[in-house]
């Protein structure tokens, strides 16, 4: 893998070290033993000085071990083997990583990363308290990995006179104040372009007809919605939005009493976007909020998506 240098020397730039990562198992599922195994091979054409390899299991933040490598010759090369168990609630792309930090020249310093990443699939599992979940279609399934939310679901549409859909929500959790989001991370299993998954909230998720019911989605190929019910009788009859997908992407909904503003995020959260401000005069009292999904199948009949999501929280502002 090649280094990202900052020194002054332009050939950092473009020469690093060679590292990579594998696993035995070569595809480990949740709960295997793993061994997981780095090489690095010093084939730049001067020595690494001070070199530290960092080795990081699958969702850490911090490194297992961190190994000091002292100078590497040129063509030096070094093994370093770690064990970890696979957490049993994983799903999704889970990564093994080696990196290794050098110093190229006595003044700065160089790095070079490598990942082995292994796709896990998700599986249907219910979801635990405090969640609790529902649906508009009778295809619907959920799942729950660690802080990630997973529905699958068909239905025909969430607006106008149509609302099918599947839902995880957390009862009571949007207070009159309150900050609803949720990151958008895959929507999968239709070639649907209108197929959409997001957060909703309303003063009853399972029966939006008792008012304040909206919902921001992402559809898959054809931007953001911000739907709201402007008259309370749980029909989504406003619209806000557009534009191209992104996917991943934050969502966020933030209300104020009987207003709701609606934002995005395609930087993990570092800047937002307002899509719209709308009032909602039946939104009333301590709300439910969740996350929902639908294929929006109307004209792709038999379909079901697969929807991730991940950090969902409904919170004080």
């Amino acid at each position: 893998m090649t280094g990202m240098g900052i020194s002054d020397d332009t050939r950092f730039d473009t020469l690093g070290p060679t590292l990579t990562v594998t696993t035995e198992p070569a595809e480990p599922a949740g709960g295997d033993t793993v061994t997981a195994t780095a090489v690095l091979t010093n084939d730049c054409p001067f020595p690494l000085r001070n070199a530290v390899l960092h080795l990081i299991n699958p969702g850490a933040t911090t490194a297992a071990k961190t190994i000091p490598l002292g100078d590497l010759r040129r063509g030096a090369k070094t093994t370093r083997r770690w064990e970890t168990a696979m957490p049993a609630d994983v799903a999704g792309n889970v990564s093994f990583t080696a990196h290794v930090v050098f110093d190229v020249d006595g003044r700065s310093s160089d790095c070079a990363r490598s990942a082995k990443t292994v796709t896990v699939p998700y599986e249907p599992n219910g979801v635990r308290d405090p969640y609790r979940t529902f649906a508009t279609t009778d295809d619907a399934e959920f799942g729950q990995y660690g802080s990630q939310l997973v529905i699958w679901a068909g239905g025909r549409d969430f607006s106008g006179g149509t609302d099918e859909k599947g839902g995880i929500l957390l009862p009571g959790s949007a207070a009159e104040s309150s900050v609803v989001q949720v990151k958008t991370v895959s929507l999968t299993g239709s070639d649907n372009p209108t197929a959409k998954y997001g957060i909703a909230v309303a003063n009853d998720l399972t029966a939006p007809e008792k008012g304040g019911y909206a919902v921001l989605t992402m559809s898959k190929s054809f931007g953001l919605e911000f739907m709201t019910d402007s008259d309370g009788d749980g029909r989504l009859d406003t619209w806000a939005g557009g534009g191209g997908s992104t996917h991943p992407a934050w969502l966020r909904l933030v209300r104020d009493g009987t207003t709701y503003t609606a934002y995005s995020s395609v930087n993990n959260g570092l800047s937002w976007s307002e899509i719209a401000s709308v009032n909602v005069p039946s939104a009333s009292g301590v709300m439910d909020a969740g996350v929902v999904a639908s294929a929006v199948n109307l004209n792709y009949p038999g379909t079901r998506v697969q929807a991730v999501f991940d950090h969902f929280t409904a919170e004080g502002p």
